[in-house]
């Protein structure tokens, strides 16, 4: 016995290893903008990055009512209209002197917008530019435009399929070497105009700010492990603020996307007395099956 018992807590916790591990890969996906998606066009590593100290997840409007002064919510690729509630909430979260970040390009970002009567609006095109970081036209170079807090240190950041802005004060804008690629060719043709584009913009609204980037695409996992030349990571830095807590909107944005198991056990990992319920089983099942073989 003395023997054997070494031996059984030992495989007893190889086997709660392994079911984390299974757990952890069963809850991954391939959604676009999902957290739990691990690919290039996930936004696992953002999320990994982020402060957990520090980071708070907004699943109801009911939490943004607490928060004032300087505070930051992040709201990426948005996929639905927020509800009358939501949209409120908002309102009285940025007039209360925060900041509330929208970075979208062809999603519910305008519509949003409107909601929020903002000046601000997010632009139907893809803009291209001869001023790129690859071949593909739609990896295009920005810049700063004036000096802001929120671009502090960032000379030029690349951007993937952004859209422009119209509105606002614009804080980065592409080279005059762009255009608005309304025919999707990727080539400029004589119905389109070269020209410097917005694509980040801001507006004061009661004791806050609507901040608006047009184009989600820089959380992805592709976009995390640029070319130091580039600013991509200090931008986000300065979004998302050195300074108190950074809220995540998980009511209407696609990070939140997940599907099939994944979903079902993205609901346990999230609801603690349930996840801890089944840990448990697991050791107490695997505990009982190699007493059984061994005793």
């Amino acid at each position: 016995m003395r023997i054997i018992r070494p031996v059984f807590w030992f495989t007893a916790a190889v086997l709660l290893l392994a079911a984390l591990v299974l757990i952890g890969h069963l809850s991954s996906n391939m959604l676009e903008f999902s957290r739990y998606n691990g690919g290039w066009n996930g936004t696992s590593a953002f999320f990994s990055d982020l402060d957990r100290h520090r980071t708070i997840e907004i699943t109801n409007p009911d939490q943004l009512l607490t928060y004032k002064n300087d505070t930051v919510l992040l709201i990426i690729a948005p996929d639905q209209l927020p509800t009358g509630p939501e949209i409120d909430a908002y309102k009285s979260f940025v007039e209360r002197g925060n900041t509330l970040v929208l970075a979208d390009d062809f999603g519910t970002g305008t519509a949003i917008l409107g909601k929020l009567d903002s000046r601000i609006a997010i632009l139907p095109g893809n803009l291209s530019s001869l001023d790129r970081e690859y071949a593909d036209p739609y990896s295009i170079v920005v810049y700063r435009s004036r000096d802001d807090p929120l671009v502090r240190d960032t000379r030029s950041i690349v951007m993937n399929r952004a859209a422009s802005l119209s509105g606002g004060e614009p804080l980065m804008k592409t080279s005059v070497l762009s255009w608005i690629d309304s025919n999707g060719d990727g080539r400029i043709n004589s119905r389109e105009v070269l020209g410097s584009f917005p694509v980040l913009a801001y507006e004061t609204r009661g004791k806050g700010r609507i901040v608006v980037l047009s184009d989600p695409s820089i959380f992805i996992n592709a976009m995390q492990g640029l070319d130091e030349k580039r600013d991509n990571r200090k931008l986000i830095q300065n979004l998302i603020g050195k300074q108190g807590p950074v809220l995540i909107d998980q009511m209407n944005s696609r990070t939140r996307s997940a599907e099939g198991i994944s979903e079902i056990i993205h609901v346990i990992r999230t609801l603690v007395p349930i996840e801890l319920l089944l840990l448990g089983i697991l050791m107490v099942t695997g505990a009982w099956i190699w007493r059984k073989k061994w005793v």
